[in-house]
């Protein structure tokens, strides 16, 4: 039988009790969280308006919740209530662009970044045309390299991925900010994979952060956000797009108010929980067939696994959907192509995952050694 122990704690019920049930072992949630009835009803309900009232009425009559919603990015960001710009966007990528067509005085000429970058964003940036360098160093950020590498060229902006794409390594963030503004450098910070999962009061110091809604938080796909503060925020503007979904922005609000209910900080800890169980049951249940990447206990629900032989990690997570219903990521080497020289599979587990979840992938991955 199935071992029902819920690797969150009590949070773990809840988490169950106030979404639809699941059709798969969900082991995916750093790719799309599964939203809540709340978030799926604030959704709905906007979508029945724009049909009862018409959408630009609809959108009057939901502008005070989207304004408590930017109240609670700017409190999750440990920034006071009002302070800065919070904008909506349709994407973290989306996000990043429009800060750099956006930023004062024409695009940024070169952008500073850790060399484990995630490739995506890399790509964003080289897109535009603008030269990227990285600091050289080790996985886990070192705050004085940045400061040597600052001291031996200052670029326009340092770019900081909080929490990878391919690796749940928790970064020093607000060290390595603290050193960049030290050196009058302004950061930007993509928090996609740490908003709603780890404490992003670390980003406080930073001048631009921006996410999204449907990873930790589990809101609708197709939103972000992106919050500007300091004097980069008077001389930034344009970066809210008013012909939008909002019904997806609404969601959005509605995954923030949960988060907010839960209280921030039982869902780190939650998550962090969640994490290192898995860590621990993977090592143990994996011995000599999978590497676990990160310490067992790094305080994030991010778990990478690479194989010790060579494998087609994308068949085998296909395979595993498609044969015992569990749902993983295959990282690809273009989510850090400074880092990764192979595939590894991703599992990020959340609030509702129990030992026995993981104890199905385990014995998934057995029978395919």
């Amino acid at each position: 039988m199935s071992d029902p122990t819920p690797l969150a704690g009590d949070l773990t019920a809840t988490w169950r009790r106030t979404r639809p049930p699941r059709a798969q072992v969900h082991l995916d949630s750093a790719a799309a969280g599964r939203s809540s009835w709340a978030v799926l009803d604030a959704v709905t309900a906007h979508l029945r308006a724009e049909a009862e009232r018409g959408g630009y009425l609809a959108a009057a009559a939901a502008a005070p919740v989207l304004d408590t919603a930017r109240d609670r990015v700017r409190a999750l960001l440990g920034w006071s209530a009002g302070e800065g710009v919070v904008a909506f966007v349709h994407s973290a990528e989306d996000a990043l662009r429009q800060v750099l067509l956006h930023w004062p005085g024409g695009l940024p000429v070169m952008v500073t970044h850790p060399a484990g970058e995630y490739g995506p964003n890399l790509a964003v940036v080289r897109q535009l045309g603008i030269g990227t360098t990285a600091v050289a160093g080790p996985h886990r950020w070192d705050p004085q390299a940045f400061a040597g590498s600052l001291a031996r060229q200052r670029p326009d902006l340092v770019h900081l991925t909080a929490l990878g794409s391919h690796v749940g390594t928790v970064q020093p963030l607000a060290e390595v900010v603290a050193v960049c503004r030290a050196a009058g450098v302004p950061v930007v910070v993509d928090a996609a994979q740490a908003f709603g999962h780890l404490d992003t009061t670390t980003a406080r110091d930073a001048d631009v952060v921006y996410g999204t809604s449907r990873k930790w938080l589990a809101g609708p796909r197709a939103v972000g956000f992106v919050a500007v503060r300091g004097a980069l925020a008077g001389r930034t503007a344009g970066l809210e797009q008013a012909e939008a979904a909002i019904a997806g922005r609404l969601g959005f609000a509605a995954a923030l108010a949960g988060h907010v209910e839960l209280g921030p900080a039982a869902v780190h800890a939650g998550l962090a929980a969640v994490g290192a169980a898995t860590r621990h049951r993977l090592a143990a249940g994996l011995e000599g067939t999978w590497d676990v990447v990160e310490p067992l206990d790094e305080p994030s629900a991010i778990v990478t696994l690479r194989p010790r032989r060579p494998l087609d990690v994308a068949a085998l997570r296909a395979d595993l959907i498609a044969t015992d219903g569990i749902v993983t990521t295959c990282a690809g080497v273009e989510r850090a192509p400074a880092e990764m020289t192979a595939p590894a599979l991703r599992v990020s587990g959340h609030l509702d995952t129990t030992a026995g979840d993981v104890d199905a992938l385990v014995d998934a991955l057995r029978r395919r050694s």
